[in-house]
């Protein structure tokens, strides 16, 4: 294994109603490089930066699992907003396990994390669907349109997914299984083609409403999207972050009503439009070259 220099984009989950299955790549990123060094060292730039890395978090932790040791030195920059549903630590996960130079960085970070859609989204960027069957995670690609785009609105306020978890409700009626299982198929079935996505397929009966109990906010925020213009609307992840669904023809006219609309209400949250990544992970380049 030789050290290297990778980058990760995040990922947006579920999608609304594709709860643990469905997520898309996003251009937020995540670089990580690897060098030689006499003990362990880790320099973070940008999101994350202020969190110090111990002997139990999970960066030491990918380490010892794929060295044996942790005679390294790491530098993570990261773009992606940390605990508001952009998968910030699959990407790290997938970062670490890439600079490390490991031959199957995928599998690592599915051992490391519990949503493969995250992992999987941002390994190979696009759209997938996955889910955890008793021989391991499935994987599978889904054709994204290149025309669509993304209208992200990023507040501050974090929400730890295990916290978000405890939120849901331990059984759900049967009427609501099957109103997420027909949208969540559909809406798959239209990703490849953004002039079939209506904001119907993005409805969810399962988690986020149960969720919307740490985040209040978030019921306007989706209004907000809507309101713009938006072909869906949906938190990504577990939150805090809302996601409105477009094309390029409409983003820019999207992204500025939503910024209107967010100066308007005081509570002046980011909002950006992005693409959807359809690169995943790539390296670099090696350490050593110039």
């Amino acid at each position: 294994m030789g050290f290297k220099s990778v980058r990760v984009p995040g990922s947006s989950a579920n999608l609304g109603p594709g709860f643990d299955t469905l997520a898309l790549a996003v251009p937020l990123f995540l670089t990580a490089t690897a060098y030689p060094s006499d003990s362990f060292a880790v320099e973070l730039h940008g999101e994350g930066a202020a969190e110090v890395v111990t002997g139990n978090h999970l960066i030491h932790q990918l380490v010892i699992e794929v060295l044996g040791h942790d005679h390294v030195g790491l530098v993570i920059d990261s773009e992606i907003p940390l605990a508001r549903g952009l998968g910030s630590s699959a990407a790290v996960a997938l970062g670490v396990a890439g600079a490390l130079g490991h031959p199957d960085p995928l599998g690592v970070a599915l051992d490391f994390e519990s949503h493969p859609e995250n992992v999987a989204a941002s390994y190979y960027g696009g759209g997938v669907a996955a889910l955890v069957a008793p021989g391991g995670p499935v994987i599978r690609r889904i054709p994204v349109d290149p025309l669509l785009r993304l209208v992200v609105i990023i507040p501050p306020d974090r929400l730890v997914t295990e916290v978000a978890r405890r939120l849901l409700p331990p059984t759900v009626p049967f009427g609501d299984a099957v109103f997420n299982l027909s949208h969540a198929v559909v809406l798959a079935a239209s990703l490849g083609h953004v002039e079939d996505l209506v904001p119907e397929l993005f409805e969810d009966r399962l988690h986020q409403e149960a969720r919307t109990a740490a985040f209040p906010a978030a019921k306007r925020l989706l209004d907000m999207l809507l309101e713009a213009g938006c072909l869906g609307a949906s938190w990504s992840g577990a939150g805090t972050i809302c996601v409105g669904f477009t094309d390029v023809d409409g983003v820019e006219r999207v992204h500025q009503h939503v910024d209107q609309a967010m100066r308007a209400s005081g509570l002046g949250y980011e909002v950006r439009p992005l693409a959807v990544d359809l690169d995943g992970l790539t390296t670099l380049k090696e350490p050593s070259e110039s």
